[in-house]
């Protein structure tokens, strides 16, 4: 099977190496995504491993396409109850680009019209459409003149993990935490801090990294049910292997804190999910009456943008890089910012900055050497 994986802008070839690493072959980065090859127990893995992509995207049936009706004409067709039926429910997603149709809106509406009315021609009824806890994702494509219609074999959105039961404003999105984490190369041979924690993020995808637990570990549905060549034995055999490999978190090898109490029950009840999510040490403080972090990683997201007020940004960041210059001798410092304007304000030089996009915004994830 050839597979589209969806991945943040910049993240292409790191994706590319994790789907390598997962058992992808002929692995081919594009703008946003990875192409790549798969048999029916590695489309399995990597949707239930990828800490890194968003979703991915089997098509279906391509063909071309220069009008709504034509689109229409060629859905109706499609044995769409060999995918599903009329007692579950989709949800489309579409976008177009060089095309006659030129509202993606307007061609996923004639999408879902070929759909239900393949449903009533066949059987009298029809299916419902359900944005947010769809049965059955699908994925429309309009490229000038050509149609593809695709299967997302995750589900939904791979970013939603399921340990996030509380959130704070503006939290960071966990693909994008588990890419810094990646970017990072931390592997627990130190210890890692988060002294803004915000909603624990960068912690709970440090746990799972170290504790090599699946990122779809609490996912329950999955796309890949519905493909020709799912089996419930691969699918087992694949989730067990996976969680075979799950280890314990020691204590001390990860921390936190936050100034605000909100910040941090969020935190404490997010790392509740996991088994070891009691030996993270979660503090409420204000890092800047803390002794100081030596000889370990730190990494975190500091609050900026709509999280603060105009200008306090800039003098949180600037507070902070005197802190780490003064109090964290020994060790190493990865500070990620969704404006990259603010890294100006630390005050440090930079061993290397990576562009790292998040939610529209042109962040850098930024390394400190601390001596």
């Amino acid at each position: 099977m050839k597979i589209l994986g969806q991945i943040s802008q910049g993240l292409e070839e790191l994706g590319a190496l994790e789907l390598k690493r997962l058992g992808a072959n002929k692995t081919d980065p594009t703008y946003r995504g990875v192409f790549f090859e798969a048999d029916a127990a590695t489309a399995m893995k990597v949707n239930y491993e990828s800490r890194l992509f968003d979703r991915f995207l089997l098509p279906l049936v391509g063909f071309g396409c220069h009008s709504s009706d034509y689109l229409y004409q060629k859905a109706v067709k499609y044995p769409w109850e060999n995918l599903f039926g009329i007692n579950q429910t989709f949800a489309i997603s579409g976008a177009t680009s060089g095309s006659k149709i030129s509202h993606s809106k307007w061609a996923t509406l004639r999408l879902k019209d070929a759909i239900v009315d393949h449903f009533r021609e066949i059987s009298g009824k029809r299916p419902s459409v359900d944005r947010y806890e769809a049965d059955v994702n699908l994925d429309l494509r309009i490229r000038g003149n050509n149609a593809e219609i695709r299967l997302d074999l995750s589900g939904g959105s791979l970013h939603r993990r399921g340990y996030r039961m509380e959130s704070v404003k503006a939290p960071m999105r966990e693909t994008i935490a588990a890419a810094a984490l990646e970017m990072s190369g931390w592997n627990g041979e130190k210890p890692l801090v988060d002294p803004m924690c915000g909603s624990g993020t960068l912690l709970c995808e440090a746990l799972m990294k170290y504790c090599r637990i699946p990122a779809g570990f609490y996912r329950e549905k999955w796309g890949f049910f519905r493909m020709d060549e799912f089996s419930k034995l691969i699918w087992k055999n694949v989730k067990a292997e996976a969680d075979d490999k799950i280890i314990s978190l020691p204590e001390g090898l990860l921390s936190g804190s936050d100034i605000t109490s909100r910040a941090v029950n969020a935190t404490r009840i997010n790392l509740s999910c996991f088994r070891d999510g009691r030996n993270v040490e979660i503090t409420r403080r204000d890092w800047h009456t803390h002794p100081g972090y030596n000889s370990c990683t730190i990494l975190t997201n500091p609050p900026h943008g709509i999280r603060l007020a105009e200008g306090v940004a800039e003098e949180l960041i600037g507070d902070f890089g005197d802190f780490m210059k003064q109090k964290c001798s020994g060790s190493e410092a990865y500070i990620y910012l969704g404006d990259r304007k603010l890294l100006k304000h630390v005050g440090l030089r930079t061993s290397w900055r990576k562009q790292l996009f998040s939610g529209g915004l042109d962040g850098r994830l930024a390394k400190f050497e601390l001596y």
